[in-house]
């Protein structure tokens, strides 16, 4: 009996129009860093955030309807074919009551819970035992929970679940909160249990735990900068440690952060600033969590919304959604540092890369 190989896809969102190639397929050479196209799928309007479970073969992609001059969520479920490389849609499911930015499932591919900037909220949505989205159990506004100043309005940005799972943090950019919730598995409902506080005018944006589980980062998208926080794991809260700057010190042009991630051992994070146009590399102190920069480097591209670290942390890929390219850089098995390896990949307008890896 022969032994499964493994291979690497990676899948991309972006921008685009309804007759547009939106979302796409790569089989990644974990050798080489080559990215072969083979597979896109038009028909959805600016997926431009995607979840995928390699264990079940499903990809869950957002997508946005228009309805009576305004705009609502959809998801939309896929098979994939990871011996073909190919997308079967399987179901469309409507979302939260606007367009939504980002779209997370839990480790038990219980539930997926999306984000909607435009409408200040989060909605919750079974997956059924077909692994496909169902329809939406719970939707919450911010300003119905928390403060909200004169000069606020919500723009919920992102949730990513705690390293245990028992809670959901979302990252609300304006009203520079985060906010706790857990998911009630009785009431098929999300519960909400308090908030983190951040510096006026950060906008926090996306948020990424440390391997430890001791600390999360987020990064801050509108004063460029990256706040490390300690994660209090029995009462389910995040304390403010430090916030540092993901600039060079004398950069003074324009520039707001996008992607944050950690390296699989915890010494590296990086975080993408966009007007820089670079990737901000920072090391982190293993007694504090604590981050300073060591490395800033461009993304050989206009606007990095989003960047992956592939799995095994020898590569890192980075789309430029305004260089309208997949950009392929070496992750330095030392330090973290990044290099330019010469390679990238035209893609119209991608916002989100996702890898995965599946037995076939």
């Amino acid at each position: 009996m022969t032994n499964p190989s493994k291979r690497t896809l990676l899948f991309t969102g972006a921008y685009a129009e309804r007759d547009e190639s939106g979302v796409c397929v790569y089989e990644f050479n974990e050798n080489s860093g080559e990215m072969k196209l083979l597979d896109q799928v038009s028909g959805i309007k600016n997926p431009t955030f995607l979840n995928v479970d390699p264990k079940s073969q499903r990809l869950y992609a957002i997508g946005e309807i228009s309805e009576q001059g305004g705009k609502t969520g959809e998801i939309i479920s896929f098979g994939i074919d990871p011996v073909a490389g190919k997308l079967t849609e399987q179901s469309r499911i409507r979302s939260v009551s606007s367009s939504t930015c980002h779209i997370q499932r839990d480790e038990a591919s219980k539930h997926l819970i999306v984000s909607s900037y435009h409408g200040g909220l989060v909605g919750l949505h079974p997956i059924v035992k077909d692994g496909q989205a169902g329809e939406l159990l719970d939707e919450k506004k911010h300003a119905d929970l928390v403060p909200v100043g004169e000069d606020q309005q919500s723009r919920a940005h992102s949730a990513f679940y705690s390293p245990d799972g028992k809670y959901v943090f979302v990252q609300d950019l304006g009203l520079d909160k985060i906010l706790a919730y857990t998911v009630d598995e009785t009431t098929q409902k999300l519960n909400f249990q308090g908030f983190t506080q951040l510096e006026s005018g950060a906008g926090p944006r996306h948020l990424a735990f440390h391997p430890s589980g001791a600390y999360a980062y987020v990064i801050n998208e509108l004063n460029s900068s990256v706040t490390v926080l300690r994660y209090i794991q029995d009462e389910g809260r995040l304390e403010v440690v430090e916030t540092v700057s993901t600039l060079p010190s004398d950069f003074e042009g324009e520039s707001y952060c996008a992607e944050i991630a950690v390296s699989e051992d915890g010494k590296t994070v990086y975080g993408s600033n966009r007007g820089h146009d670079s990737i901000v590399v920072f090391s982190v102190n293993e007694d504090t969590g604590c981050l300073s920069p060591i490395q800033y480097i461009s993304t050989e591209g206009g606007h990095p919304r989003h960047f992956t670290l592939m799995l095994g942390g020898k590569f890192m890929v980075v789309a430029n959604r305004d260089g309208n390219n997949l950009v392929l850089f070496s992750v330095s098995p030392e330090d973290g540092k990044l290099t330019f390896t010469g390679y990238t990949v035209t893609q119209s307008k991608p916002v989100c890369v996702k890898p995965a890896v599946f037995q076939v």
